[in-house]
């Protein structure tokens, strides 16, 4: 499993994490992606989980993000 962290709050609702990787962001009613499952918070990130076979498109969520708030560990 991946860790993903994301800093939510500094998000510029760009929408390029929910369309490489719809499984795991989602654009909320305030234009910014969240996470479908947040398992916890690390100020000022949202933790939640991946699977390894997705590496390929979180990792282009996160190379990509223009403000580069996404984070992958493992």
């Amino acid at each position: 499993m991946l860790t993903i962290k994301h800093k939510r709050l500094e998000c510029i609702g760009c929408a390029f994490c929910a369309e490489v990787a719809p499984n795991y962001w989602h654009m909320d009613e305030e234009g910014l992606a969240q996470l479908h499952q947040v398992l916890d918070t690390d100020e000022p990130f949202e933790i939640g989980q991946g699977f390894e076979e997705d590496r390929e498109s979180l990792k282009e969520a996160a190379f990509h993000c223009p403000v580069s708030i996404i984070k992958l560990e493992g």
